[in-house]
């Protein structure tokens, strides 16, 4: 069904009432009233009503009366209409209310009135999109004259989602920090669907497992406040911290696990590199993704990774401009890069990021780009790993609209990582294809969100239905450059969205050889070795190796399973820190 172009002046109006805004995930009655422009609509012409691909608004039903989502619409001269719904637009405003009229036709002047949750016989309403957003447009287009041509009216309907009340609570600090030195605590409150919400009034009790200077033993949280950040806060002596969060005596959230150290030469920061905003299949702007990360996730470091066959020139740019401008070392990273989204028989989806600003994109077509463009596609994977060579970027294999096929294409110089977790499931399948071809890969969580909230995605009611996924990487410092070490020396581990404490380490009785570079990749030095960490590369020979894991869980923990190749085995914890 493509898209005219054809005097959209003359093809009516649509007005929304109420106009919103509405609470996220709440039930409500839309009504929508199309006014028939200049030509009406002809016998067997439509009206379409699309909304975003990846909002999970409900699907109208209409055969229920009484129930949920119950869609009507009417014309005001009595004509027939064949009302259905489908994901039937071109992207990224897939689900689709579609009008046929089916039987008579409509002159100027003549509406159709749309009841999105018909409230008349029953109905609680039309539930909503359950994440917020600052404008939810209900895409309307007009086939006037019966041709499949559809023109997009001038105006469109639109509303706002606010977050509603509290129901939950989080803490969030830091895993590591070193005796003495400064940290921060975040308070957020959380909707029903994982909104960050200002709806909130509570007195909160801080108890922590052992002292913390700075930190008071009450705050009052006020409606309207938004998230409580607690800056300056120092632990004098080296331990394992917890903090409860309590009202009333009854625990509302306890923070992520926290150890304290003498020293630290690496530093542990949580970052979600893959998502996408608005200006591609995801929502609201790219800015606002960016602020949400840093100001609401209170990550440390965000990616931004666009469909590449939605990312036009200017759109390319802006983004750069954007990371560059939300880049503060030391204090919140930023990276530059896109999803290169190309079919799964090609190779399917990868994430590339650049270490600076300026580089060009290659995109794995340009079915959405209109115009002419800076460079040209690169249509399979194998041909993106030449383009990228000598390029200062990183590539991770992902599972998302089209699953990475790494047994297809892989360059190890690039592609450090596959991505095993995000908000479309878990695939620890690309793992063991990794395993299966003899890659040494490390493993990163990111959340791949599409609504506006990356490092602290929630599944709503949609089929992207898994908690976004975060990684914790191991860095001596919160920079770019350091973030790039840590990618290609695979110093990471993922988590299906919690901020776990992981600690793995190799020992061996007698030194072993460890290696600079990957001895598959390219020539570096050997040196002798005792001991081994996330990421290294060592050659054991016959000498047994130790291997000792740490794991502090947000919860009880049920079991721990090692994995090689295609064999697994499994551990029980042991000891109340585990």
């Amino acid at each position: 069904m493509p898209f005219s172009t054809y005097l959209p002046e003359h093809m009516g109006s649509i007005r929304l009432t109420p106009s919103g805004p509405f609470v996220a995930g709440a039930y409500a009655e839309l009504t929508l009233t199309y006014t028939a422009g200049t030509f009406g609509i002809d016998d067997t012409g439509m009206v379409k009503i699309s909304w975003r691909t990846t909002s999970d608004m409900s699907k109208p039903q209409f055969d229920k009366p009484a129930a949920a989502n119950f869609t009507t619409v009417e014309a005001s001269n009595g004509a027939k209409l064949d009302v259905w719904f489908d994901r039937l637009n071109i992207r990224p405003y897939a689900n689709t209310l579609l009008i046929r009229v089916g039987r008579g036709y409509l002159r100027a002047g003549d509406t159709l009135t749309v009841r999105m949750g018909d409230r008349r016989q029953g109905s609680p309403g039309y539930r909503l999109q359950t994440n917020c957003e600052a404008r939810v447009e209900l895409k309307t287009s007009i086939d006037a004259f019966a041709t499949y041509e559809f023109t997009e009216l001038p105006e469109q309907p639109a509303f706002a989602l606010v977050p509603g009340p509290a129901a939950h609570w989080k803490a969030i600090w830091p895993s590591l920090a070193v005796v003495g030195e400064p940290f921060r605590l975040a308070i957020v409150a959380e909707d029903a669907w994982g909104n960050p919400t200002s709806e909130a009034e509570q007195q909160l009790a801080l108890v922590p497992s052992h002292p913390i200077r700075g930190l008071p033993q009450t705050i009052a949280i006020k409606r309207g406040d938004g998230p409580r950040v607690l800056d300056n806060l120092i632990a004098d002596a080296a331990c394992d911290l917890d903090l409860r969060l309590l009202a009333q005596g009854e625990e509302l959230a306890r923070a992520n696990p926290l150890r304290v150290v003498a020293a630290a030469p690496l530093r542990r920061y949580w970052g979600d590199l893959h998502g996408q905003s608005g200006e591609t299949i995801g929502m609201g702007s790219a800015e606002s993704y960016f602020r949400y990360a840093r100001d609401l996730a209170f990550i440390d470091m965000v990616g931004h990774q666009g469909n590449d066959f939605q990312i036009t020139d200017a759109f390319w740019a802006e983004l750069n401009r954007l990371t560059a401008a939300f880049d503060a070392p030391g204090r919140f990273v930023c990276l530059s890069g896109y999803e290169w989204s190309g079919n799964t028989g090609m190779g399917g989806d990868r994430n590339i990021f650049f270490r600076r600003e300026g580089r060009p994109i290659r995109r794995s077509s340009h079915i959405l780009v209109e115009g002419q463009t800076s460079s040209r596609a690169v249509y399979t994977a194998d041909e993106l790993f030449r383009a990228l060579a000598g390029e200062d970027a990183v590539v991770i294999a992902h599972v998302g609209g089209r699953y990475a096929d790494i047994k297809c294409a892989h360059d190890g110089r690039l592609e450090r990582s596959v991505e095993v977790h995000s908000t479309w499931g878990t695939f620890e399948w690309l793992l063991h294809d990794a395993f299966d071809m003899g890659y040494r890969v490390g493993v990163v969580c990111h959340s791949d969100d599409h609504k506006g909230r990356p490092g602290a995605t929630k599944p709503g009611a949609s089929t992207f239905g898994a908690i976004g996924g975060l990684t914790c990487y191991f860095m001596p410092e919160l920079t770019r450059d350091a973030l790039f070490e840590a990618l290609r020396w695979r110093r990471h581990y993922g988590t299906t969205g919690t901020r776990l404490f992981l600690d793995l380490r190799a020992t061996f009785e007698q030194p072993v050889t460890g290696f600079s570079e990957d001895p598959q990749l390219a020539r570096g030095k050997e040196f002798a070795v005792r001991e081994a960490s996330m990421g290294d590369i060592i050659r054991p020979g016959s000498v047994p190796m130790r291997l000792t894991a740490e794991v502090i869980g947000t919860a009880p923990i049920e079991r721990l399973d090692k994995a090689r190749s295609t064999a697994a085995a499994a551990a029980r914890p042991c000891g109340r820190e585990n």
